[in-house]
């Protein structure tokens, strides 16, 4: 079973880069996991949605107290048609349904930040929540597996 997760995000703008981090360690947690650490998605990325039997979008967010992770399962919408270069998880596999006629279980896993500022270091509150979001992602691709 071919799992990719999508880890969104950079590394020079502190909190930013929570899904890099989420991802890196998540890679010991689910064995064949396929790493894909991008600054943002674009329509491309629905070739690889298509190719997967599951996918995670792993990001950072403004909403919500810092540190607070959030896991939902997704279900694929049309890409709005005036934005092509910056695209919701939703959106992409709506591309990967459209293009490839197929669509993988899906599942998005936050953390919220605190400090988007450049920098290179991970506030103390996202630092905290990585745990919690790698078994939050962990048991949603769990889920793919049923």
């Amino acid at each position: 079973m071919k799992i990719v997760a999508l880890a969104l995000g950079t590394s020079l703008r502190g909190d930013d880069a929570a899904g890099l981090a989420v991802a890196r360690g998540l890679e010991a947690l689910v064995p064949g996991l396929e790493v894909v650490e991008i600054p943002e998605l674009v329509p491309d990325h629905a070739e690889v949605v298509a190719s997967a039997d599951g996918v995670l979008f792993l990001d950072a967010s403004v909403a919500g107290a810092p540190g607070e992770v959030c896991a939902t399962r997704l279900s694929p919408r049309p890409a709005r048609a005036a934005v092509i270069h910056t695209l919701m998880p939703e959106e992409v596999l709506g591309l990967a349904r459209a293009l490839f006629g197929r669509v993988p279980p899906a599942a998005l896993v936050t953390v919220a930040g605190r400090d988007f500022a450049f920098g290179d270091a991970l506030s103390a509150e996202v630092e905290a929540a990585l745990p919690l979001a790698r078994e939050r992602a962990r048991e949603m691709v769990a889920g793919f597996r049923l």
